[in-house]
Order: C-alpha cells, then sequence, then structure tokens
C-alpha cells in the first residue's frame, strides 16, 4: 500500500536529533515556558519575517485566540470561504460572534472577492482566508477590501508552512496568520501544537494573554482567557523540523511536477503555480467528475488518497443548527465533489511516484 502519509518515514530521518532534544529537555524538567518554546517563536518568527510568534496548543488555539484578540465577539460577524476546514468556524463560533460563508473564486481555492464584498454588513469585522492544500492565496483583491471597510484579514496558514507570493511568505500578508502543527502538517509536532504570527505588537500581547489565562505575572489576570501554552517537547520537535522545512517542501514540489506532466495530457485538474507563487504542497489535489470512480480504482491498486474537505462549510450539521440555511455557494459545492488527495508527502520514493501517476493515467486512458 502506498499511503497517503506515513509520519514513520519523517521520524526515523530526525530521530536521532529528536530523542537528543528531549533528553536535554527532560534534564531539566523546565516543560513549560523554557528555552525551546522561546527559541522557537523567535526562530519561526525570523523565518516568516514577521515580528512576533506566539505558541498556542493546536492550530484551533491558533485562530481562537486571533478572533479573541481581535475583539471579535457578539454581535459581529466574520467572513470565511466555504472550502475550509472547520476550525475557522469554531473560532467565530466560541467568539460569540456569527460566520458569514461566501463562495470561493473560480478555479481557485480562496474566497471569492466579489462574493466577500456582496456579503458584507455593518456588523463585519474580519475575513479568515484558509490558505489550502499549501497554495499561497492571490489575496490582494481581498485585502483591499479588508483597508476600505477596516476589517482585520486573518490568515489560517495551517496547510502551508513555507509558501509564499511575491517573495512574502504567508502569515505576514494579513493582521495575523493562524499556524497549526498537528501531526500531519508540512511542520508537524509529535501532538497538538500551534502559534500565531503577527506584527501588531499590541495583539502579539493579547494573544500570549489569552493563552495563559489572562495572567500578566503571576497571579495577577488581567482578563479571562485559558489554557492554550505550546509545550517544550513539542517546541523542541518544531525545532528540528524547522531546519528541513524547506528541504521537503521542495521535494513535494518536485513530485507535484511530475504528476502534473504525467497528467497532462488526461482529463484531470491539476493545480498550477502562478508566477511568484511558492506553493508547498500539503495536499496535492486533483478534480475530476469521475473521483470516486477513480480513488476506487487506486484503492484496488494499493493507493491510498484523501478528500479535503467533503462537506463544505454551510453545510455542515452544526452550522445548520447553529445558523441555518446560508447562500448556496455553487463552486465550493462543485470542488466538494470533485476534489482528491494524492500521494505527496516529501518521504515518497521515485518508484512510488511513478506508480501513482502510472494509476491514475491508466484509469483515464481505459
Amino acid at each position: 500500500m502506498i499511503p497517503l502519509l506515513d509520519l514513520k518515514r519523517e521520524y526515523a530521518a530526525v530521530r536521532q536529533e529528536v530523542e537528543a532534544m528531549f533528553a536535554s529537555t527532560l534534564a531539566t524538567m523546565h516543560l513549560l515556558k523554557g528555552e525551546n518554546i522561546l527559541l522557537f517563536e523567535q526562530e519561526i518568527a525570523d523565518y516568516l519575517g514577521v515580528q512576533h510568534a506566539v505558541g498556542v496548543a493546536s492550530g484551533t488555539d491558533a485562530l481562537i485566540t486571533t478572533v479573541l484578540g481581535l475583539g471579535i465577539g457578539r454581535g459581529d460577524e466574520v467572513i470565511v470561504h466555504a472550502n475550509a476546514f472547520a476550525a475557522a468556524l469554531e473560532a467565530i463560533h466560541h467568539a460569540g460572534a456569527t460566520p458569514v460563508v461566501v463562495d470561493v473564486e473560480p478555479d481557485a481555492f480562496g474566497p471569492d472577492a466579489a462574493s466577500v464584498r456582496q456579503a458584507l454588513t455593518p456588523n463585519t469585522k474580519a475575513v479568515i482566508a484558509v490558505h489550502m492544500y499549501g497554495s499561497p492565496l492571490d489575496l490582494a483583491a481581498v485585502a483591499d477590501i479588508c483597508a476600505d471597510h477596516n476589517l482585520a484579514l486573518v490568515e489560517d496558514c495551517s496547510h502551508a508552512h513555507g509558501a509564499s507570493r511575491d517573495g512574502r511568505k504567508v502569515g505576514g500578508l494579513g493582521v495575523a496568520g493562524a499556524f497549526s502543527c498537528g501531526v500531519v502538517k508540512n511542520l508537524a509536532a509529535f501532538g497538538d501544537a500551534g502559534f500565531v504570527a503577527t506584527n501588531d505588537t499590541s495583539l502579539h500581547h493579547r494573544i500570549r494573554l489569552l493563552g495563559t489565562h489572562g495572567q500578566e505575572r503571576k497571579n495577577h489576570h488581567i482578563l479571562y482567557g485559558f489554557n492554550s501554552r505550546l509545550d517544550e517537547l513539542q517546541a523542541a520537535v518544531l525545532r528540528v523540523k524547522l531546519k528541513y522545512l524547506d528541504a521537503r517542501n521542495q521535494r513535494r514540489a518536485e513530485i507535484a511536477r511530475f504528476y502534473r506532466d504525467r497528467f497532462a495530457n488526461i482529463d484531470l485538474r491539476v493545480t498550477h503555480e502562478k508566477a511568484g507563487e511558492v506553493h508547498v504542497y500539503h495536499q496535492f489535489v486533483v478534480r475530476t467528475s469521475q473521483r470516486d470512480a477513480l480513488a476506487s480504482n487506486l484503492k484496488a491498486a494499493g493507493i491510498e488518497t484523501g478528500i479535503h474537505y467533503p462537506v463544505p462549510l454551510h453545510r455542515q450539521p452544526a452550522f445548520l443548527r447553529s445558523y441555518g440555511e446560508s447562500p448556496a455557494a455553487p463552486r465550493a459545492e462543485r470542488l466538494a465533489n470533485e476534489i482528491l488527495s494524492l500521494p505527496v508527502f516529501p518521504d515518497l520514493s521515485d518508484s512510488e511516484v511513478e506508480r501513482v501517476a502510472h494509476s491514475v493515467a491508466s484509469f483515464f486512458q481505459h
């Protein structure tokens, strides 16, 4: 079986370094607010080209602390595009605000600027734009809307560690970038982990307070927060893996180029990088009206695939129960019926990549 992802292969490559870091860390037993956390926050901020990074317990917490840190709450509205993961909805919901779901742009995976503009009301406070599958969104039009209407532009970068547009890495294109470092991500911890990147010093301070019970100094709580801290061991893992992130992303891109070349003459839509983009291929997503048949064929051939994500946000039961019917998002709904993720993780062998490509091409050529 060729898996969609095999975490054991990466672990074998970094095992010695990680275990050495663990031994050093456990010898000190300084497991919260220790050296690795402080160093990781500085190293990831430098890598992204932003002033600040705050480690938190998960990517979902990165979104929640960002939305709360922006002062968004009851009576406010936040726009998000329909093909994203449910964590964006959770952040808005738990802040007490109302999510407003819009369609995606034609032939792309980000929010459609015309749909964003149409969804604006006096209660709109922010737009959450998710860099889906590792593709750096072109946010120029949405950023202009946000600037014109004094809205916060929040990036969800959980699929896009290291992706960039015109030389600027994602996470520094809006007021804040929320990152998951969960186990399946391009930059992945050995459990749940995340961080927020920002150039806004005040927001950075509020997010840090929110993740530590609102505690400005010991036993002095200036606001109600919660417990969401990146722990020292996960920070150690991320410090080791950050050194290899660009090389591993380049391997993902190499596999993606091979797939594109092999699929050029079959009836399959694939992602093409535009000038100025650095796509990091968290997933290699293809589109076809024969999605289910292709997936079944590949499974029979011993190739695992995935669907990210099969149900648009405005069709999720939790959303319908809380907010009722939302206007249709036909492009996002079509995507949900056509998308399929092929193996693209960097530890695939050349022979495995060839086998995937051959199996996909053979399906369409018969």
